[in-house]
């Protein structure tokens, strides 16, 4: 049986949605997994406090969301809405354009950049 592209991208938000529940639900017991990263370099990746950021967001304390990653949290907004375009093109058997290909790369960019500039001393 073939699912068609609409319920295909369903099954597939869903899924996610559920994986992001369940790491909640593991990082509130357990208090997350720690950064690859960071264990081996010493250095902030540009995601290190993700899952302090999330479940600072869960608790409703967005200074201490703002703390983990301000970078993530004030730009959260643009990736979400370019994951939902996706799934959407997608559904409809469409793919990105020259606009929307340009602001991956832009957000590319500065989230590399925002992973220099937060390892920089003083910061």
């Amino acid at each position: 049986m073939r699912l068609t592209a609409l319920p295909r991208t369903l099954l597939r938000g869903a899924a996610l949605l559920g994986a992001g529940l369940a790491y909640y639900a593991f990082a509130s017991a357990f208090g997350g997994i720690p950064c690859p990263f960071r264990l081996i370099t010493g250095l902030k990746c540009p995601g290190c406090g993700i899952t302090t950021m999330i479940l600072a967001l869960g608790r409703g304390d967005v200074g201490a969301a703002l703390a983990a990653n301000p970078f993530l949290l004030v730009t959260l907004p643009l990736p979400i809405g370019l994951v939902l375009r996706q799934a959407w093109l997608r559904a409809k058997g469409g793919r990105f354009g020259r606009a929307e290909n340009t602001l991956c790369l832009i957000y590319a960019v500065l989230l590399v950049g925002w992973g220099v500039v937060r390892n920089l001393p003083g910061l």
